[in-house]
C-alpha cells in the first residue's frame, strides 16, 4: 500500500540563528536539514539550500574568492559551502564527529582548506576544537561539562563561551586562556556577543543586565546596561561596533549605544519574545526571529519593513485543526489570542485573526502572568461563520470565559465580529460545533460544557435601536444525570446530534433539544471521550470511543453493532466526504477503518513517528475526494499535527516525475522536441508530387522557432527541459558528401 507522510510545515526555524547577506538584501534559515533564502524586501522564497543528512546546527555567511558563499554545518558534522550566486556546492567535508553542538567559520582559502571552530559532545562533556579540513589537524581547546552553554566568535582573533557563572575569552592564534567566575550574586550568564573587530565581548544574564566586557586578556573591564526585566535571550553588535541590539521575553527589541548606557531606543509590541539577532555588514537590515516561528526584518531606524513567517507556533493546539472551505487552508492556534489560516499546499501563512483583541501581557521576573487564550474554534460548512472560546484562568483572579461568532465580510475578505457572549457556561467550554448546514436561516452551533450541560445557540435577525441584522442566542440547553459530558458530532444531515455523558451515548434534536436516545452496554461502561457519525449510507452508525475501546452503535436498532479493543486512543477522526475514519493511540498506531464492519482496513505503528506525540488530527478534501473507487488515503489527505508543532501529511506516496530527453548527435529537425509534439505521420488523400530534397536545407531554425511560438502552452514540457533542443535547431548544418 503506497501510504506515506508528508512534511507540510511547521517546527522551529528559529532554533538557529539567521544570517543576513552583506548588503542585508537576504536572509538565510535552517529549518530541519535545510537553508532557505528569502528576499529581506518582499519576503519572497528565493531558494533551498539541500544536501545536510541531519539537522543543522549552524550557519555562516563569508566571501570565498570574492562569492558570496554559504557555510553549513549538521549534527553528524557534515560541512557544506555553496555559492549563493550560482547556488552550486563548492565543497563538501566531514568532521568525523557525531553530536557537534556548534560551528563557527573561521576562514577558507582558494585551496580549499577550511578551518573552523566546532563543539562536540563526548562522554558526556563538552569539546572544542579547532579543525582544519586540508592538514587534518585538530586542536583541543577548551572542555566544560555538558550544561546550557553559549560561544561566538570574532573572525580568526578570539572566541568565547558562557556556562552558568562562568565566562572563557580564548586567542584563536595562541590558546591563550582567560576564566572569569562571577560573584556569589546566583546571577548565571544567558547569552553572548563578540564585537566583530575589537576585543570586546556582551554578555546577558537571567537577571537583565548585559555587561560590555573589554581589556578580555588584561584587566577585563565591565559596562552594565540594564533595561530588561526578564533574561536577556540575544544579543548582537552592529557591524562597527559602536552600538548594539538585545532582546528577551518582553516582546521588546532595545538599541544601545556602547558609549551612553542611558540612551536607548525601543520597538515595543512584537507578538513574541526574541530568540535571535543578526545584522547585515551595512548595518541597513536587522533580522530579528521570535519564537513565534518569525523572522522580522527591521530597518536601523527600528521600522519593521518585511515578515517571513510559516506556520505560527504558538503554545498549544488546543483548538484542533479545522478545515476553511472558502481558503481552503487549515485553522488553527496561533500567537497569544489569534488563530491563523494557513495553506498546507504552498506551506505559506495566510493570515491571522486577531480574536481577543488584547496586548500580551509579559512575564514579570518572579511571577508567571496569564493571557487570554483561544482554545476552542469551529467553522461552519459554507465557511462564512467562525466560534470561537477564549478564556483566561488565573489562581485568585475570577476566570474569564467568552463565546464568540464571527461573520466572514465577502466584500473586505476578512471576519467580523458579530456576537460576544460573556460566561456562556459556568466554568469552561470542552466542545464546539456548527450544524453541517450551507443554508444559513435558523443555524444553530452546540457548545459543550465543564458544568455538565450542553447549550444549543441559533441565529436570528433583530432590530433595535442598537443593531439591526443577525445576532446569536441561546436556544435552550441540556444535561443527563448530572454526569459529565465532553465529546460532540452532528449526523450529516444535521438533524441530531450526540454527546455522551459518562459512559452513556445520548442523540438530542437541535431544534427542540429532546433526547432521542441513550445508549449503554451492561458490558462495556467506560467513559467516552470520542464520538462520530457515520456518513453516506452509514449515517445511521454511530462511533464511540474511550480509553481502551472502539464502540459502534445503530441509532435505527438501537444496538451495538460492534466494539474492538484498542489500547490508548488519543484521538478519534471521521472523513466527512467518504465512509473511513482513523483512530490514532497515545503511541502513534493508526487504525483505519469504517462505521459498518469491524475489519481494520490499514493499521501501522511504524507510519508515525513515535517520538512525538499527535495532539490533532483531521482529514481534509482532497482532488479526488468524491471517488469512491479510490482508497482511503487516495480521497482525502489526513494532516496531524505532533507536540514538537510539526505538521504532516498523510496520503498516497507519488514516485516525482522526470522528463527525460533522448539529446542526440542528428541535427535533422525531427529529432528536435518540437517535433516530437507534433504527429509523426500525416496522411492526405490528394496526390503529392516528387520534390528533391537537398543536404542542406535553409532556415530549419527559424521554421522550428515558429512552430514552437505557435503551439498551444499547455501541450508543451518546461523551457529548461527544451533548451538543448532549441540551440541545436538553431546551429548550422554541415554539408555532408553522399
Amino acid at each position: 500500500m503506497d501510504v506515506c507522510v508528508n512534511f507540510k510545515g511547521g517546527g522551529s526555524f528559529v532554533k538557529v540563528r539567521p544570517v543576513l547577506s552583506a548588503n542585508g538584501e537576504n536572509v538565510f534559515f535552517c529549518s530541519r536539514n535545510t537553508i532557505s533564502q528569502y528576499n529581506t524586501k518582499t519576503s519572497k522564497f528565493i531558494y533551498e539550500y539541500k544536501g545536510l543528512k541531519e539537522n543543522v546546527i549552524g550557519v555562516c555567511y563569508n566571501y570565498i574568492d570574492d562569492f558570496e558563499c554559504l557555510t553549513a554545518c549538521s549534527a553528524n558534522g557534515q560541512v557544506i559551502i555553496w555559492k549563493i550566486a550560482f547556488k552550486e556546492k563548492l565543497y563538501e567535508w566531514d568532521l568525523k564527529e557525531a553530536d557537534v553542538r556548534t560551528f563557527n567559520f573561521i576562514s577558507f582559502n582558494s585551496n580549499k582548506e577550511l578551518e573552523c571552530l566546532i563543539s562536540y559532545n563526548k562522554y558526556n562533556k563538552i569539546n572544542f576544537k579547532i579543525v582544519n579540513s586540508k592538514t587534518g589537524s585538530r586542536r583541543d581547546i577548551l572542555k566544560i561539562s555538558d550544561d546550557n552553554y553559549m560561544v561566538d566568535i570574532c573572525q580568526d582573533k578570539f572566541f568565547s563561551v558562557v556556562q552558568e557563572n562562568v565566562i572563557y575569552f580564548v586567542k584563536i592564534q595562541n590558546l591563550f586562556i582567560t576564566k572569569y567566575k562571577m560573584g556569589k550574586n546566583n546571577r548565571k550568564f544567558t547569552c553572548i556577543a563578540c564585537h566583530p573587530n575589537e576585543e570586546a565581548v556582551l554578555t546577558g544574564d537571567d537577571s537583565g543586565r548585559i555587561l560590555l566586557w573589554q581589556d578580555l586578556f588584561d584587566k577585563k573591564t565591565q559596562a552594565v546596561f540594564h533595561w530588561h526585566t526578564l533574561p536577556v535571550d540575544c544579543l548582537v553588535f552592529s557591524s562597527s561596533g559602536s552600538n548594539f541590539y538585545s532582546g528577551a521575553n518582553e516582546c521588546v527589541l532595545v538599541k544601545w549605544q556602547c558609549d551612553k548606557p542611558n540612551v536607548r531606543q525601543f520597538l515595543p509590541r512584537l507578538p513574541a519574545g526574541i530568540s535571535h539577532l543578526s545584522i547585515s555588514d551595512n548595518n541597513a537590515y536587522l533580522a530579528v526571529a521570535t519564537s513565534d516561528n518569525a523572522i522580522r526584518i527591521v530597518d536601523s531606524r527600528l521600522n519593521q519593513i518585511a515578515l517571513i513567517q510559516h506556520l505560527v507556533i504558538g503554545n498549544h493546539f488546543e483548538s484542533g485543526i479545522i478545515y476553511d472551505p472558502i481558503t481552503r487552508s487549515l485553522v488553527l492556534n496561533g500567537n497569544v489570542g489569534c488563530v491563523q489560516f494557513y495553506s498546507p499546499n504552498d506551506m505559506s501563512l495566510l493570515y491571522n485573526v486577531d480574536i481577543v483583541n488584547q496586548t500580551k501581557i509579559t512575564d514579570e521576573r518572579e511571577s508567571q502572568l496569564e493571557n487570554t487564550e483561544v482554545r476552542k474554534v469551529a467553522l461552519s460548512k459554507s465557511g462564512k461563520w467562525l466560534a470561537t472560546v477564549e478564556d483566561r484562568r488565573s489562581e485568585g483572579v475570577c476566570d474569564e470565559i467568552r463565546l464568540k461568532f464571527w461573520q466572514f465580510n465577502s466584500a473586505k475578505q476578512m471576519f467580523e465580529l458579530n456576537t460576544s457572549i460573556e460566561y456562556p457556561h459556568e466554568i469552561g467550554i470542552l466542545n464546539i460545533a456548527f450544524q453541517p448546514l450551507n443554508k444559513e436561516n435558523n443555524l444553530k452551533c452546540v457548545t459543550i460544557g465543564v458544568d455538565k450541560k450542553f447549550k444549543i445557540w441559533q441565529i436570528n435577525e433583530v432590530q433595535s435601536v442598537h443593531k439591526s441584522g443577525l445576532v446569536w442566542k441561546c436556544l435552550s440547553e441540556g444535561y443527563y444525570r448530572q454526569l459529565p459530558c465532553k465529546s460532540l458530532s452532528f449526523s450529516i444531515d444535521g438533524s441530531l446530534f450526540a454527546t455522551a455523558f459518562g459512559s452513556i451515548l445520548t442523540t438530542w434534536t437541535p431544534d427542540s433539544c429532546d433526547l432521542k436516545c441513550s445508549l449503554i452496554h451492561p458490558n462495556y461502561k467506560q467513559d467516552i471521550d470520542h464520538v462520530q457519525f457515520g456518513q453516506s449510507d452509514q449515517c445511521h452508525l454511530l462511533v464511540a470511543a474511550g480509553k481502551s475501546q472502539l464502540t459502534v452503535w445503530n441509532i435505527l436498532t438501537l444496538c451495538m453493532a460492534w466494539v474492538v479493543n484498542i489500547q490508548n486512543i488519543n484521538l478519534l477522526v471521521a472523513d466527512y466526504l467518504s465512509t473511513y475514519m482513523m483512530v490514532i493511540s497515545k503511541e502513534n498506531k493508526v487504525f483505519v477503518f469504517e462505521a459498518a464492519n469491524p475489519t481494520i482496513l490499514y493499521s501501522s505503528d511504524k507510519l508515525i513517528n513515535k517520538s512525538n506525540e499527535v495532539v490533532a488530527a483531521a482529514f481534509i478534501p482532497g482532488k479526488y475526494s468524491n471517488d469512491s473507487r479510490l482508497q482511503w488515503y487516495e480521497r482525502s489527505n489526513l494532516y496531524f499535527i505532533t507536540s514538537n508543532s510539526e505538521l504532516y501529511c498523510i496520503s498516497k506516496s507519488e514516485e516525482p516525475f522526470e522528463y527525460a530527453e533522448n539529446v542526440d548527435d542528428d541535427l535533422s529537425e525531427d529529432m528536435t522536441i518540437f517535433s516530437k509534439i507534433k504527429a509523426s505521420k500525416t496522411v492526405n488523400a490528394a496526390k503529392q508530387g516528387i520534390y528533391q530534397k537537398h543536404l542542406f536545407e535553409k532556415d530549419v531554425g527559424r521554421k522550428t522557432i515558429r512552430e514552437y511560438l505557435e503551439a498551444p502552452l499547455l501541450t508543451l514540457p518546461p523551457v529548461r527541459l527544451q533548451a538543448a533542443s532549441i540551440l541545436k535547431s538553431l546551429i548550422l548544418q554541415k554539408e555532408v558528401a553522399g
